[in-house]
């Protein structure tokens, strides 16, 4: 299995559109356009079929991941797929569920350390 096709897979197992793939290379610190973008996910057949090398195809990944969780060194940044995942409960008026997940997170801001809230205080 070709890089192009792990590639293809990712998004759509994901539901990702191209939009979304340029920014996770960008994530990675690489810019492709838009053409090149569908040229890695065109079919082997196809004429603007372009290779996907290992070394883009691993700042792939190491974008997703940055995508998916948000990075290390900026904890407090919600995730894409979280803030994705909200939104999407917002626009099926699931109500239910946003309420639900107001409650944990008022009950996760409840057991922070007290030490945390007086960084906001100061």
């Amino acid at each position: 299995m070709t890089n192009n096709n792990i590639l293809k897979k990712i998004c759509i197992a994901n539901n990702l559109k191209h939009f979304e793939v340029k920014e996770i290379f960008e994530l990675a610190d690489l810019e492709f356009s838009s053409s090149q973008i569908k040229a890695f996910m065109a079919g082997s057949q196809n004429k603007n079929y372009e290779k996907l090398s290992d070394e883009h195809f691993e700042a792939f990944l190491n974008g997703f991941i940055i995508y998916s969780r948000g990075t290390v060194e900026e904890p407090t940044i919600l995730p894409r797929t979280i803030e994705n995942f909200i939104i999407g409960l917002i626009e099926a008026d699931n109500r239910d569920a946003l309420e639900e997940m107001r409650c944990l997170i008022e009950d996760g801001i409840d057991h922070l350390p007290n030490a945390t809230n007086s960084k906001t205080a100061d």
